[in-house]
């Protein structure tokens, strides 16, 4: 019993593409963040909220490519 259909190649690709946009924003963030801990001692964003900006810009852009995708075709 499926519960989801298979993704398709194209599927497959923007969620690659979207997985790498989302882990060098997370890479900016966390190289951002030790710059302001190391200068002012203080942390410019919460561990939690580079989670879940990671999350948002993974899935975010995965949805906005699939969507081209599908209008293209």
């Amino acid at each position: 019993m499926k519960f989801f259909k298979d993704a398709s190649k194209r599927e497959h690709q923007n969620w690659n593409k979207a997985v790498s946009a989302g882990f060098y924003i997370l890479l900016l963030l966390l190289f951002v963040n030790t710059l302001m801990y190391s200068y002012s001692g203080a942390e410019l964003v919460l561990s939690s909220s580079m989670f879940w900006t990671g999350i948002v810009v993974t899935f975010g852009y995965q949805f906005i490519l699939n969507r081209k995708s599908e209008k293209n075709e």
